[in-house]
């Protein structure tokens, strides 16, 4: 066999192992590392997790963990991510069974929210708690996810309503505005053990929303 020919064999079974490729083990791999970093980064805190720690909860070497990862920073931006990415996909689904008011598809929203973080309260912490100020390579990436947020709910809450109350209302800040309240609600029920349930956690968001577009529409919405 040339040394071309036994280059590309090489190579052809370093891209497939029992069926599966390169690229899937790959991200096979990252998948586990993004599981793992929820679970620890979630429950013992990002500070107090190391990157062995988290190759050892996942039974992947160092060397694996630094295929998909620079370091502990980038891995916990890509859990905040799939946390975020999770929680707005469900909320979506919950308004989507909603053929009614933007205040009930908020309040089916809310409760989604409020229900999936009590159910995993790992992802709870970590979104809430674990991504404000470790750096500011991270604030910058939860920025963003907090933006996609507030985009959602731009579209819920304001799409279609003539504006007319304070002519310099934008509706970005006021569901910036709605975010805030809405995380700070959320970390002080965290800190509670969750002691309301999901439902009356929504209707306390749905109150504070509802006052907002009233003012942005100069009158109390249906």
């Amino acid at each position: 066999m040339s040394e071309t020919s036994l280059q590309n064999a090489n190579s052809a079974s370093q891209k497939r192992y029992r069926g599966v490729s390169l690229d899937e083990r790959i991200a096979e791999r990252r998948r586990r590392l993004i599981e793992g970093g929820i679970a620890l980064y979630g429950s013992a805190g990002f500070r107090a997790t190391s990157v062995k720690t988290i190759c050892l909860s996942t039974g992947l070497t160092e060397r694996y963990f630094y295929e998909s990862f620079a370091n502990g920073e980038e891995l916990l931006c890509a859990t905040c991510t799939a946390v975020m990415h999770d929680l707005r996909v469900k909320a979506l689904d919950s308004m989507a069974r909603k053929d009614d008011t933007p205040s009930e598809k908020f309040m089916a929203a809310a409760q989604s929210y409020f229900s999936e973080i009590r159910a995993n309260p790992a992802a709870a912490r970590l979104t809430l708690f674990e991504m404000e100020g470790v750096s500011a390579f991270v604030d910058a990436h939860y920025a963003k996810e907090l933006a996609a947020t507030t985009d959602l709910l731009v579209n819920v809450l304001f799409s279609g309503i003539t504006p007319k109350g304070h002519p310099k209302f934008q509706t970005v800040v006021l569901a910036q505005g709605i975010v805030g309240a809405l995380y700070q609600i959320a970390k002080e029920w965290v800190r509670t053990d969750f002691a309301l349930p999901p439902d009356v956690m929504a209707r306390h968001m749905q109150a504070i929303a509802i006052g907002v577009v009233a003012s942005y529409s100069g009158s109390i919405p249906e």
